[in-house]
């Protein structure tokens, strides 16, 4: 059984928790689909971003059902370096990993919802479950 993982933006907390039973594309909320590639982005972030991950801190739980299914709040550092990663950087970073297209395609549909988050002012979650 795979874990199903998807980031996602939502206006508060409160909004982030109706993804809870079904997942954000359910409530039509802007994602990407991460399912079967990355579970916690502060590691990738701090690799792009060439800092360390210690830096970024844990994503902080908003909800879960106590057994297979969570959302998390992504950090605001985060969310912010994330954003500030420009497609040089994705291409340089595609190259030292040799990453497939959809891995660079999954890494730039992830930095441009970091993007809108900043400019609508709302958060970045995470949305599992297995």
């Amino acid at each position: 059984m795979g874990v199903l993982v998807d980031y996602f933006t939502a206006e508060s907390d409160q909004s982030a928790e109706r993804a809870m039973s079904g997942g954000p594309a359910q409530l039509d909320l802007p994602y990407v689909d991460c399912k079967g590639w990355i579970d916690d982005l502060s590691y990738l972030v701090a690799e792009l971003s060439k800092r360390d991950a210690s830096e970024f801190g844990d994503s902080q739980g908003v909800v879960d059902d106590g057994e297979s299914s969570g959302v998390d709040r992504v950090m605001p550092e985060t969310v912010a370096a994330l954003a500030a990663v420009d497609d040089a950087r994705v291409r340089e970073y595609a190259d030292d990993e040799l990453l497939d297209a959809y891995e660079v395609e999954r890494i730039t549909e992830l930095r441009d919802l970091a993007r809108e988050a900043l400019r609508l002012g709302h958060g970045v979650y995470r949305w599992s479950c297995v």
